[in-house]
């Protein structure tokens, strides 16, 4: 049975490997890019996940191709590095838009067709950085701590409509995005 998934930053990296692993069972994939679009194979859909608008638009357009998604994997995600003492306001506060409040967007987005499906499944990348904590990425570290509470509480709120919530906190991966570290 093929389901609908949705992969938010799902053109490279960690979202890519997801997609091509449901594409591989059969499912339709969708995923989102924000500058460099995924290979060939994939519903593609640019969005910035750090606008409400341009969140809607890509669950529109996912729906019109493909149907109702049923699974999330709010993946999207930016570092910007520094020491605590250096960092600028701006490097904290978007590296948690675009890490945090982004998952929330796209989970509230995605769980209004959930709910009237009555089942879904939501999973959300973290990190282990999350959990230990990294000098130097103190808005990164907070940005994936937050989604482990997220995760518990959008549990807690939608597990009784055959909804999960899950939290997948990887280690070092290389990747584009890990080869500048």
């Amino acid at each position: 049975m093929s389901r609908v998934v949705l992969i938010t930053g799902g053109s490279r990296g960690i979202g890519l490997a997801c997609a091509q692993r449901f594409a591989a069972q059969g499912d339709k994939v969708a995923v989102t890019y924000n500058s460099s679009p995924p290979p060939d194979g994939f519903f593609a859909v640019q969005c910035d996940v750090t606008s409400v608008e341009s969140v809607d638009a890509a669950f529109s357009a996912v729906e019109a191709e493909l149907g109702p998604v049923e699974i999330l994997v709010s993946n999207a995600g930016i570092t910007n590095d520094g020491l605590l003492l250096r960092m600028k306001e701006d490097d904290f506060t978007s590296v948690v838009d675009a890490n945090l409040t982004a998952a929330y967007r796209v989970v509230k987005r995605a769980a209004q067709g959930m709910l009237r499906a009555r089942k879904g499944r939501i999973v959300l990348m973290s990190s282990v950085v999350g959990l230990l904590g990294s000098a130097g990425q103190a808005n990164y570290a907070a940005s994936k701590a937050g989604l482990v509470g997220f995760a518990r509480s959008v549990a807690r709120e939608l597990g009784s409509r055959s909804i999960t919530c899950n939290v997948v906190a990887p280690g070092p991966v290389s990747t584009d995005m890990t080869a500048a570290l």
